[in-house]
């Protein structure tokens, strides 16, 4: 019993509880973790960890809270790609705390947040894009966005449809992506099709149609290191509209 240190500040005291920095940690726990087989599979000191005992397979991450890997094996399991959360055991992979529904060999990476494996479309590997046909599915402008995509029926902001998008002639505007500095440019884009015009969040994580009378006109410019789209009547600046 005692303090037994297991490395990048976590310490277990009298196998009852576990300090990470002086800071005691996973307390809800308790009744299942063995502490006295309690240790670091592989950790990056701060915010993400492996860990194991003689039951179970632990993992705490900037993409989630600390948990029990579910069905995880502690004497197959292995970390592929640690930065990227990526693990197998059993013939199942994991992406961070997600279980996959199928094998990562047999999905094919696609530009930004999407995989296809077969006929299906994935987002972040887990969530399915529900009636997407793989066939004619694209990312649109790559990895310059990466949660943008559609098909020939639909457009997508991540793994859902944007309603009232027209596929046929959804499109970001060049001026966003060229290259061209304005505040948020890494997150923050307008797109526009036949019928609307949309601000794009990823950050946010979310896509919001504009409704202008001038559609032909909607563009872009940057002003003072701002993004500002323009239409006759209006600017619109992280898609909040002034009049001109």
């Amino acid at each position: 019993m005692g303090r037994r240190a297991i490395g990048n500040g976590f310490v277990v005291v009298d196998d009852k509880f576990i300090l990470h920095f002086d800071k005691e940690v996973y307390r809800k726990f308790y009744g299942i973790i063995d502490f006295a087989n309690f240790e670091i599979i592989q950790s990056n000191g701060s915010t993400f960890h492996y860990f194991r005992d003689r039951n179970h397979i632990y993992l705490e991450s900037y993409m989630n809270a600390f948990c029990v890997l579910t069905d995880a094996d502690v004497t197959d399991f292995h970390i592929i790609d640690f930065e990227n959360g990526i693990a197998s055991s059993l013939a199942m992979d994991y992406v961070f705390d997600k279980k996959l529904s199928y094998r990562l060999a047999d999905s094919i990476a696609l530009p930004g947040l999407y995989q296809q494996v077969g006929d299906a479309i994935y987002c972040a590997y887990v969530q399915q894009v529900k009636n997407a046909d793989a066939a004619t599915f694209e990312v649109c402008n790559g990895e310059d966005i990466g949660n943008v995509a559609k098909d020939k029926n639909h457009v997508y902001f991540r793994n859902e449809i944007v309603a009232g998008a027209d596929a046929a002639s959804f499109r970001i505007l060049e001026q966003c992506v060229s290259g061209n500095y304005y505040r948020e440019c890494d997150h923050t884009f307008y797109a526009v099709d036949n019928r609307l015009a949309f601000y794009i969040d990823t950050i946010a994580r979310s896509i919001k149609p504009i409704r202008t009378k001038s559609l032909e006109q909607f563009g872009f410019e940057v002003q003072d290191e701002l993004g500002y789209a323009l239409d006759k009547e209006y600017r619109y600046l992280y898609g909040k509209r002034s009049r001109l």
